[in-house]
Formats: C-alpha cells, structure tokens, sequence
C-alpha cells in the first residue's frame, strides 16, 4: 500500500466517521452502537478542544474495535442494568429509613427525588439493553 493510497484510505475513513456519528445511534445496535456513540463522543471533545478526553475517547474507540461483541456489549449493558438496579434499591431504602425515622420533609422530598432520578436512570438502562 502507497503512502498515497494510505493517505486516502485515513481521509475516507475520517470522513465517513464522522458522519456516521451525526447519524442517529440509536437505530444501531450492538457494537456499531457503541462506536457510533463512542464517536459522537468525540466529536464533542474535539468542539470543545478537550485533549484529555478526546485521547480517553480515542483510547476507547481502539479497545472497542479491537476487543468489542455482542457479548461483550450484552454483558455491559446487563452490568448498567445491575448498578442502576442497586442505586434504586440503595435510594428506596434510605427514603423508606427517613419515613421510619420521620425526618423533616425537606429531607424526605430530597429523597424522594434521588429515588426517582436513580429510576429513571434504570429506565434508560433497561430501554438500552432492550434494543441491544
């Protein structure tokens, strides 16, 4: 391969990245998925001039296209679903412990919302794993 040709294949590439990822993500799956977001990532970075994310960004391109799966992505997913799972658990538990403990209702609101934020990180979690 010519330095030419070499030259050409990275523009073409470069080219074509960044236009699959102002494509919508979402109707990708699997490991397309995660580059194209992985992708949207940095471009954002590089609008930002963010050079420690934007070499974090690129480290994590390489790896997923060197080591991604649809097993590899499944499992991801189901470890997000897990987490996001626990924080819920964790969030309803501390409300129910200040409902028990009848703190102020400044504090049980405050509560109230952290569990209702760590659903809807679940929620997103479980609407992601279903479309992997």
């Amino acid at each position: 391969m010519t330095i030419k040709t070499k030259i050409l294949s990275l523009a073409f590439f470069a080219i074509s990245f960044v236009g699959f990822s102002q494509s919508n993500c979402a109707t990708l799956k699997g490991c397309e998925r995660k580059l194209c977001e992985l992708n949207t990532k940095l471009v954002a970075a590089k609008k930002a001039g963010n050079q420690s994310q934007i070499k974090g960004v690129e480290d994590a391109i390489s790896k997923t296209k060197r080591n991604c799966t649809t097993k590899t992505v499944n499992n991801d997913l189901d470890k997000k679903v897990k987490e996001k799972q626990k924080k819920v658990n964790e969030r309803t538990a501390d409300l129910n412990e200040a409902i028990k403990d009848k703190e102020s209702k400044e504090k049980i609101d405050k509560k109230r919302k952290k569990l209702a934020e760590a659903k809807a990180d679940l929620n997103k979690a479980l609407a992601e794993q279903k479309t992997k």
